[in-house]
């Protein structure tokens, strides 16, 4: 079944205002697969015509799946679908070579880097020595020119080395240490975003979020990484693999 087809038997499918419906089987066929990531819709003239709807009410729709983070204007290229960036439960990676994997460039911005004894709270949480040294960094994360998540990472200054900018792959500089997380303890919860974290990744304040908290243990079971980081809820979803 070709995009039309899906979207038009979706749209047969279901009541209300048009411009609503629209909107609903437009997400749909996209979330299911009608087109892949990167590829063009068609042109608004042709598909106001072929769904018989004005192009005023298509105009709206793409804008509302925009706001979802489905779809997005490409120089050149006009709106073309994004989707969601699947993430691995299952799978020991950072987001560099998450990015990396989908053939795109990662990236960090250093909101803020700083280095001191490890906090009480921290301590509690990963087991570290009170007064332990530690690199706090605050980093927004970007692939493909576009923000992404929003992480706040505390590591011990061993596990990465006093030179750290932060710029590059956390997980990539603590391998020259033998200092990878092998085991990770996560929790995952939806939220909405705060000013602070909504601004710098280019969304509403309120916004859905996922809030991934993880503690990660090397090889030896020491604690190297606590973590929080906030992904844009309109692109990722957290897939993985239950077995009984």
């Amino acid at each position: 079944m070709d995009f039309y087809e899906t979207v038009t038997e979706r749209l047969e499918r279901q009541h209300g205002p048009l411009a609503g419906r629209l909107r609903n089987a437009l997400a749909g066929a996209l979330e299911g697969g009608a087109l892949n990531p990167g590829e063009a819709l068609p042109s608004e003239r042709e598909m106001a015509e072929r769904f018989e709807v004005s192009r005023s009410t298509l105009r709206q729709s793409l804008k509302e799946l925009a706001e979802m983070g489905l779809v997005a204007t490409r120089p050149g290229m006009g709106t073309v679908v994004v989707g969601r960036i699947p993430k691995a439960l299952t799978r020991l990676s950072g987001f560099t070579e998450d990015m990396r994997l989908r053939g795109l460039m990662a990236h960090s911005k250093v909101l803020e880097r700083s280095i001191g004894p490890v906090s009480a709270e921290s301590a509690f949480r990963t087991g570290l020595p009170l007064g332990t040294p530690v690199m706090t960094l605050v980093r927004l994360r970007l692939a493909g020119g576009e923000a992404l998540s929003y992480e706040r990472a505390v590591v011990p200054v061993s596990a990465v080395g006093e030179d750290y900018d932060g710029a590059g792959s956390l997980y990539e500089r603590m391998d020259e240490r033998d200092a990878r997380p092998r085991r990770i303890l996560q929790a995952l919860q939806a939220t909405e975003a705060s000013a602070e974290i909504a601004k710098p990744l280019g969304i509403r304040a309120g916004a859905a979020v996922l809030e991934i908290s993880q503690v990660g243990y090397d090889a030896s079971g020491n604690a190297v990484e606590d973590a929080v980081s906030w992904y844009r809820g309109d692109r990722y979803k957290y897939v993985g693999e239950i077995k009984g």
